[in-house]
């Protein structure tokens, strides 16, 4: 198994962003995927009032750039 540079994982990432634009809202899952994180570790996040979120019924949905602007502090 090789290892990706820290570069190839960023433009990874900026690549998954950019083929998000055209959709605003991200389900757990997908938000999870993007922080690099568990969908658990994600709810509790949730849970404790450190990432912003919004319920459409029982489901919980993540703006894209709420989350983006997320991962850009949590790298720093």
């Amino acid at each position: 198994m090789t290892m990706k540079s820290d570069s190839s994982l960023q433009k990874e990432n900026e690549l998954f962003f950019e083929n998000r634009k055209v959709c605003e809202w991200l389900n757990t899952k997908e938000a999870a995927e993007f922080l690099c994180i568990s969908e658990g570790a994600l709810r509790t996040l949730v849970y404790r009032g450190q990432i912003s979120f919004y319920k459409f019924g029982r489901r919980l949905r993540f703006r894209a750039v709420d989350i983006h602007a997320l991962f850009k502090t949590k790298g720093a």
